[in-house]
């Protein structure tokens, strides 16, 4: 009867452990499930943020890439409005070197000048 009660008590005492290690597996699914549920959550924040850096920086980069079409196309203007004046100024310069060549020429270069300037 002694080996019956100390069984019976040694079956107690393991149902318990039993119960108990059944109630912490039980918790350690849920904390699985947790776990999976907040790992999901996060890259699913974590992809919404990089994609609104993405398209920030592509607004960015389009904002820049125009930016510069226009600082090249108002630097192209300048440049093509200082080669004219100086396609102009040596036009005039190039005349008037002409013009001191052919005065150069005549032996009266004073009456030239004054014919040609009369």
């Amino acid at each position: 009867m002694k080996h019956r009660a100390e069984l019976s008590t040694t079956l107690q005492q393991l149902s318990e452990k039993a119960r108990t290690a059944t109630e912490e597996i039980g918790r350690l699914k849920q904390m699985h499930d947790n776990l999976n549920n907040s790992c999901n959550d996060f890259k699913s924040n974590l992809c919404i943020q990089i994609d609104a850096l993405i398209e920030q920086l592509q607004t960015r980069k389009e904002q820049l890439m125009r930016h510069v079409d226009e600082e090249k196309d108002h630097k192209k203007q300048i440049l093509r409005e200082q080669i004219s004046r100086c396609t102009a100024k040596l036009s005039r310069t190039t005349g008037l070197i002409q013009f001191c060549i052919e005065a150069l020429k005549e032996p009266d270069a004073a009456t030239y000048l004054q014919v040609n300037n009369g």
